[in-house]
C-alpha cells in the first residue's frame, strides 16, 4: 500500500502543478502594455552594459528576494557578488557593443514576466583588441515599487 500511495503520488503531482501553475489572466491591453515595460527596462541595461556602468547595471535589479544570480555558469548568491566578479572583469575594458537578435517576453502575471533573449557581442579592449561572440540571457522581472527590477538572471 505505501509503494502504491508513493506512485499515485508521483503520478498525480505533475498534473497538480502543471494545472495551478498557469499565469494570471490579463487581457491582451494589460501584456502589451507590461511588455512595452518590460522592453524600456530591458533596453535599459543592456545600455548600461554596452557602457560598462555598474551602477546604471545595479539600478536595473531589486535583489531583496535574493533568487541567486548565474553569470557565464557561475553562481552567485547575491547581487553584490555579481558586481564584484563584474567590477573585477571590466579592467581593460573601453566598451562594449550587444546586438540582440532574439527577444521573447512572457508575462506571468500584472507584477512579474520573463525574458528571454540572445544576440552577439563585441567588447573594445584598451589594448586595442575587439573581442567578439554570442550571448544568451534569460530574467525573471518583477514590479517592485511601480518599477520593473530584475530579481534573477541567468547569463
Amino acid at each position: 500500500m505505501k509503494k502504491l500511495s508513493y506512485f499515485l503520488f508521483f503520478l498525480i503531482m505533475p498534473f497538480y502543478t502543471t494545472l495551478s501553475a498557469h499565469s494570471q489572466e490579463l487581457t491582451t491591453e494589460k501584456k502589451d502594455k507590461i511588455t512595452s515595460e518590460i522592453t524600456t527596462a530591458f533596453e535599459k541595461s543592456i545600455k548600461a552594459a554596452e557602457s560598462l556602468d555598474s551602477q546604471a547595471l545595479a539600478d536595473c535589479v531589486d535583489d531583496s528576494m535574493q533568487a541567486g544570480f548565474i553569470v557565464r555558469g557561475n553562481f552567485f548568491r547575491s547581487f553584490t557578488e555579481v558586481m564584484a566578479d563584474f567590477e573585477k572583469n571590466i579592467i581593460g575594458c573601453k566598451a562594449q557593443k550587444m546586438n540582440v537578435t532574439n527577444k521573447k517576453i512572457t508575462v506571468l502575471g500584472e507584477n512579474s514576466a520573463l525574458l528571454v533573449a540572445s544576440g552577439d557581442y563585441s567588447l573594445d579592449l584598451e589594448d586595442g583588441r575587439t573581442l567578439t561572440g554570442k550571448f544568451t540571457y534569460t530574467m525573471a522581472y518583477s514590479k517592485m515599487n511601480g518599477n520593473w527590477k530584475i530579481i534573477h538572471a541567468n547569463m
